[in-house]
């Protein structure tokens, strides 16, 4: 299985973001404190904003992040301060970068944690995909709610042990797996970041860790772009469009 770099590179795909491009700016964006974002290309992360400061890295497409600080205009772009999620070359870093390449995400990283297993990865000796996005600490980390939403389901769910469900506007759900202690019930309204529950290995498991699922409003569990081994950072976006 390819990783993400390894696809861009392989489509030919270039970073942006590196210096001053052609073509007009999109729209002025309206991110606010701790706005949960993504990346729509390889993009330069940077000291200051600026194209002339020193890029400290280069976060791949479909890296998650979290807004900062910002804006700042300057050479022709708008710039957001951003702390992203490690990629498939960096761990988690903090910088500078131009708006038009960063897209507000619907639902934000419940766990902050290692990528233990993706949505592809396969199970009962490849017969079937996860499905699913695993993050992992060793048992014992906050999880939190990826999106405004109400609490529909706080119990006990078989494999899936200590389980909550939340269901957010449009119908969409997500769900949190393999809980040690739940810290919502039923029925409770939550925010996106509020605590609900901790990382454990209830159920039937590999181990200490959050099981992640996202289902569009048939109930159809939807990818996210990680990939294993990445650092992932509560609160950065989950890596797709899903409405």
């Amino acid at each position: 299985m390819i990783n993400r770099r390894q696809f861009i590179e392989a489509t030919g795909a270039t970073v942006v973001g590196a210096g001053v491009l052609s073509g007009s700016a999109a729209a002025a964006k309206e991110f606010e404190y701790r706005t949960p974002v993504f990346t729509t290309s390889d993009l330069s992360v940077r000291e200051e904003p600026s194209t002339g400061a020193t890029r400290v890295a280069v976060a791949d497409e479909r890296t998650g992040g979290r807004v900062f600080e910002g804006p700042e205009t300057s050479d022709g772009y708008t710039w957001w301060k951003v702390q992203y999620s490690g990629d498939s070359d960096d761990g988690s870093v903090t910088g500078w970068s131009a708006e038009n390449w960063l897209a507000e995400a619907d639902f934000a990283c419940p766990m902050t944690g290692e990528v233990t297993s993706t949505y592809w990865d396969t199970r009962d000796g490849g017969d079937r995909y996860h499905r699913a996005v695993d993050f992992s600490t060793g048992g014992g980390q906050y999880v939190h709610a990826a999106a405004d939403g109400e609490v529909i389901y706080a119990g006990w769910a078989s494999g899936y042990g200590r389980f909550v469900k939340v269901e957010h506007p449009g119908g969409w759900v997500t769900s949190y797996a393999h809980l040690a202690e739940f810290r919502c019930s039923q029925g409770d309204t939550v925010e996106r970041g509020d605590l609900i529950g901790i990382e454990g290995d209830s159920g039937v498991g590999t181990g200490p860790h959050l099981h992640f699922e996202v289902r569009d409003t048939s109930g159809a569990k939807r990818r996210s772009y990680y990939d294993d081994g990445e650092e992932a950072v509560q609160g950065t976006g989950v890596p797709r469009s899903f409405y």
